[in-house]
């Protein structure tokens, strides 16, 4: 179980090198989305260690704040000239 703890930490450090070194705004919202999903592994990961169950009740709320995140971006993204809501 420990090489899927170092394979998701290891991922999560390439993600944040796409989030502070991303081109465009896009490729930074992507790596945001990658890492609180990595994040949300990393918590499922943990509570099956631990036997805990309360780390999956945090992680499927991490996971909708992402989602609403998701949403929210959608619709405030800026609008080209001409385009439709």
């Amino acid at each position: 179980m420990t090489w899927a703890v170092y394979s998701l930490y290891g991922l999560m450090g390439l993600s944040l090198y796409r989030l502070f070194a991303g081109p465009s705004l896009y490729d930074r919202l992507i790596a945001v989305h990658l890492v609180s999903a990595e994040a949300i592994l990393l918590l499922c990961v943990h509570a099956i260690r631990a036997g805990r169950p309360f780390y999956l009740d945090v992680a499927m709320l991490a996971a909708l704040l992402s989602f609403v995140e998701t949403i929210a971006f959608a619709r405030m993204r800026p609008r080209r000239r001409g385009e439709k809501a």
